[in-house]
């Protein structure tokens, strides 16, 4: 579609793009020279800032191609990635992107792989089936393409780096019912392949899949209580904190090279959420830092 932009607008979201560029070159290379240790990397909404100087005060119109569905580009929103050191606990903002994220759409999906950045973001904002849609954002470029294959009223949970290397993602109704199932995604194309499909009847919504080739999912009960278990395997941990169960649900799970589990969650009424180290065993969870963001995803 074609959108109406003036001068200044058009000039804005150049100089935006620009410094976006900048940014994810600067972060490259502070992934390159980050200490050992294991790196968190986590995604959330910025506030957009309408009053960039770009010395371009025209008020002539231009137009420009846009596959943004709003019409007033000052009500979208840029997106920042934060890392957090599980070693150190420190965190730092190593990406905010130019303006990109629309007003109905929320972050539901990150991962870190090849070198890219890639959001998923649903689009919330309707009541008919048939029109619900989900893309992936590159974060770098801002290139994005609409997922293909979702069914009716059907949502991305999460994205998963997969361990040959490829892009997959958790998918599932909007409210739980029904099975989930674990899909590969065409990053160029949008298409989703089904990779496995969830059999416990249990509303999962994170997995990671860990070197050795196993899938660990979360999962709440009717009542909130939240589960770890092996997928395939009918038993699961529940997962608690100095002897308080989880009453939450995830916002991410992933495991490391050396098949360790870290977890997003934070128990009800509590904020922000914090990133937990999850033992397999029997789920207990160990509190590393507080991290105020949507998604997670391993750098």
């Amino acid at each position: 579609m074609k959108l109406k932009l003036t001068r200044r607008q058009f000039g804005q979201l150049a100089l935006a793009s620009t410094t976006a560029a900048t940014v994810g070159l600067v972060y490259s290379r502070t992934l390159a020279q980050s200490n050992t240790g294991t790196v968190i990397l986590g995604i959330k909404t910025g506030i957009s800032d309408n009053d960039i100087d770009t010395n371009l005060d025209s008020n002539t119109t231009d137009l420009v191609n846009t596959s943004q569905t709003t019409t007033d580009p000052s009500i979208l929103q840029p997106i920042i990635v934060e890392s957090c050191n599980v070693s150190t606990g420190e965190i730092k903002t190593v990406l905010t992107t130019a303006p990109i994220l629309e007003t109905c759409e929320r972050l539901s999906g990150f991962a870190f792989i090849n070198g890219q950045l890639i959001a998923a973001a649903s689009y919330i904002c309707t009541r008919n089936k048939k029109d619900n849609k989900v893309r992936l954002i590159d974060l770098n470029s801002l290139e994005t393409v609409d997922i293909s294959g979702l069914k009716n009223n059907e949502d991305v949970y999460q994205l998963i780096r997969l361990k040959d290397g490829s892009l997959g993602g958790l998918v599932g109704k909007e409210k739980g019912k029904g099975l989930s199932r674990i899909v590969t995604i065409d990053f160029k194309t949008g298409q989703i392949t089904d990779r496995s499909k969830i059999p416990e009847q249990k509303r999962v919504t994170a997995v990671a899949e860990c070197p050795d080739g196993s899938f660990y999912g979360i999962n709440t009960n009717k009542v909130g209580e939240t589960s770890l278990s092996e997928i395939g395997q009918e038993e699961s941990k529940k997962m608690k904190s100095q002897g308080k169960t989880l009453n939450n649900g995830c916002d991410g799970l992933i495991c490391t090279s050396s098949n360790e589990l870290f977890a997003l969650v934070a128990f009800r009424y509590e904020y922000p959420k914090y990133l937990h180290r999850i033992n397999k065993g029997n789920g207990e969870m160990e509190r590393i830092k507080g991290f105020d963001v949507a998604k997670i995803t391993l750098a």
